[in-house]
């Protein structure tokens, strides 16, 4: 697992719940941290990339990840998207992280 599929699958949550409330809060950080605008790794707004790399401390594993995911959304301090983030729990997480890596991606 590298730290680009991390980003995406917390992109991929908070775009969930993003999905079902339509909280601007949510809205505004995914318009910047999307993924998926540029072929190139990174982010809309590269500096919301860079920054998330820079709070993610090596070794990044399967394992690890949820615990890794969480440090990053709470160093946001968004109590929004932090309650956005933990409605997937760690077991949820794990197995979307799984179908997510067994297919093909960018990353």
């Amino acid at each position: 697992m590298n730290k680009f599929e991390l980003f995406c699958m917390i992109y991929y949550v908070l775009d969930a719940e993003w999905d079902e409330t339509k909280n601007k809060e949510i809205g505004n950080y995914l318009s910047g941290a999307n993924p998926f605008l540029f072929s190139d790794i990174g982010s809309a707004d590269p500096a919301v990339y860079d920054d998330f790399c820079k709070k993610i401390s090596d070794p990044l594993t399967i394992e690890n990840s949820y615990e890794k995911a969480l440090v990053y959304i709470k160093s946001l301090n968004n109590s929004t998207i932090t309650s956005a983030f933990l409605s997937v729990n760690q077991s949820e997480w794990q197995k979307c992280l799984n179908e997510y890596l067994f297919q093909k991606h960018k990353g």
